[in-house]
């Protein structure tokens, strides 16, 4: 009928009833009807030895039957519960004989609910609720009383809470109206510092005028800067080429000289030679005479060419116009480098004064978005009229928070 092992008091595993070695064994019950035309139920349990978890105390090891059709162990327990109003697990209703002494323990009290429990269920719960309505009827004369004093904290709860609604509604509105003056707030802001922004851009744009006529008044001295370095080119190359040409007739005076000097030794050889033989003597006579001439000659070229002194003095007169162009020239480059330093400067201020700009138009931007995420009303409102600017016939501002 349903029933486990431990409501018997002698064994946890339905297993360890299979006796005689065997594998298997069967239960079988049939129940009388309660009526003499009532269906008749044959219940049978088979215990399977093999089938179960080892801690499961055979409760897998067990198949129900009821008129020899297969049926779950919850179906069987409403069925001997409610067709046949049998519990199993009462003592009233089973009584093993190792659970004796339990139920001599029940007092008068506990007997009688378990005497119900096991005659009706209907019984039971009459008992119980006759138990509550005499515990109700008792406490019935302290309702009044009790009544009264809830409703005396209802009504000062009441008055609290409609105290702390009106300080809600006060709250609600101070932050309403703290939300708006935030906004107006934050278009005070936007507007200070669009003019910000508008002076910035005033302000870089004189800068670049500035700069503008730094640059036209720098022009002339780099175009005299040019011109000073194209004087020091040519006055360098004119020297260069006065120094080779110094330089080649020191080499040829110098060959002269030389030639001078082997001239003489031929002449001595041809006076020894004169003594010595008289063919060569007169040879030597037409030679000499005709050395003499080109010596002659030589020494007239020599005297059309200047002298060292004067080619030593046009040097160093050379040499002092250049060191005075080049004064003029360092003069010129330290303006320009001044010019120079001076558009570098403006350039800085320029550069700074954009990247102020820049940052301006970011925090527009941060306050834009942070604008846009309380409304998105006015995140469409300001989208639209950014948008259609064109179509205005006059600027237009907004939009502005109340």
């Amino acid at each position: 009928m349903g029933g486990q092992p431990p409501l018997l008091g002698r064994a946890d595993d339905a297993r360890l009833f299979i006796k005689h070695e065997k594998d298997q064994a069967i239960i079988e019950i049939e129940l009388a009807p309660h009526k003499a035309d009532g269906p008749v139920h044959i219940l049978k349990r088979v215990i399977d030895r093999d089938r179960g978890s080892e801690n499961g105390n055979g409760k897998g090891a067990s198949t129900y039957y009821v008129n020899g059709t297969k049926t779950p162990l919850k179906s069987v327990k409403e069925l001997v519960s409610e067709k046949y109003n049998i519990n199993i697990d009462n003592l009233c209703t089973f009584l093993p004989q190792d659970k004796v002494g339990n139920f001599s323990g029940f007092d008068k009290q506990a007997l009688l609910l378990e005497t119900e429990k096991s005659l009706s269920s209907t019984l039971y719960e009459t008992h119980q609720q006759l138990i509550k309505l005499e515990k109700e009827l008792q406490s019935s004369g302290n309702d009044v009383k009790s009544l009264q004093d809830e409703l005396t904290t209802l009504k000062k709860q009441n008055e609290r809470l409609e105290r702390e609604k009106e300080l809600m509604e006060e709250r609600q509105e101070l932050l309403e109206r703290i939300d708006l003056l935030n906004k107006k707030r934050a278009w005070l802001l936007f507007d200070q510092k669009r003019e910000e922004a508008k002076a910035a851009k005033e302000k870089r744009e004189e800068l670049k005028k500035q700069k503008r006529e730094a640059e036209r008044s720098v022009r002339p001295i780099q175009e005299q800067h040019a011109e000073m370095e194209g004087k020091v080119t040519q006055i360098e190359t004119t020297t260069k080429a006065l120094e080779v040409k110094a330089k080649k007739e020191k080499k040829n005076y110098e060959d002269f000289v030389a030639k001078m000097a082997n001239h003489s030794d031929g002449t001595e050889r041809e006076v020894s030679e004169y003594q010595s033989i008289d063919a060569q003597h007169r040879r030597a006579l037409k030679e000499l005479e005709k050395e003499r001439r080109r010596l002659q000659d030589i020494e007239a070229e020599a005297d059309d060419f200047p002298s060292m002194e004067e080619t030593e003095h046009t040097i160093q007169e050379l040499n002092k116009e250049q060191r005075l162009k080049k004064s003029g020239l360092d003069r010129a480059r330290r303006t320009l480098s001044e010019l120079n330093e001076e558009i570098i400067a403006a350039t800085d201020r320029s550069k700074r004064a954009s990247e102020r700009l820049g940052k301006m138009k970011d925090e527009k931007q941060h306050r834009l978005q942070r604008l846009f995420s309380k409304s998105e009303a006015v995140k469409n409102a300001y989208t639209w009229i950014d948008n259609n600017r064109k179509h205005f016939r006059r600027p237009v501002h907004g939009p502005i928070g109340k």
